[in-house]
């Protein structure tokens, strides 16, 4: 008859190992030392002449692009197209407008409408659309469907843009 082999109950590590007691660092001293790490970083950027950059969830930076160009297109379609002036109807609202593009541009974005401006293709752009237009010789910006939005001097939304392009000579002007 044979009997059942038994498995022994490990040990717990601390019998079988002779493990140190490590003091954990007081929390206060640990947090001053941290603070201190992080000054002493701040000041040897500053000391450099580097800007000081910081970084921000992703999340938080596509919520900001969304309300930057949001209150962006609500400004523009506050003016008169004709005029150029703020309309009527709108006045009370464009003093919130302005005051929430003042807020983001006071926290270092830069929102930058292209309307009207030549058109280079090393720009932060997406062509749209093009129309070719007789009697110009250079690319131009006719409308900004997105603006480019920067922070800190980086691009963080790339604008959207419809440009007009010289016309072929002679003949209709062909659609891209």
């Amino acid at each position: 008859m044979t009997t059942k082999h038994r498995p022994q109950q490990p040990q717990p590590a601390r019998d079988v190992f002779a493990i140190p007691q490590v003091p954990l660092p007081d929390k206060e001293k640990l947090l001053e030392k941290i603070v201190q790490s992080q000054e002493a970083m701040l000041a040897a950027l500053n000391k450099a002449g580097g800007p000081v950059r910081y970084a921000i969830p992703e999340n938080v930076a596509k919520g900001i692009v969304t309300v930057a160009t949001n209150a962006w297109k609500a400004q523009t379609k506050m003016v008169d197209a004709a005029s150029g002036e703020i309309r009527e109807d709108m006045k009370r609202v464009h003093r919130h407008i302005q005051a929430i593009l003042q807020a983001l541009q006071d926290m270092g974005l830069e929102i930058k409408d292209h309307t009207g401006d030549p058109f280079d293709y090393g720009l932060p752009l997406n062509v749209v659309t093009t129309q070719p237009t007789p009697g110009i010789t250079k690319e131009r910006v006719t409308e900004t469907i997105k603006p480019t939005i920067y922070w800190q001097n980086q691009v963080i939304q790339r604008g959207e843009v419809v440009i007009a392009t010289p016309a072929p000579p002679g003949g209709e002007p062909e659609h891209r």
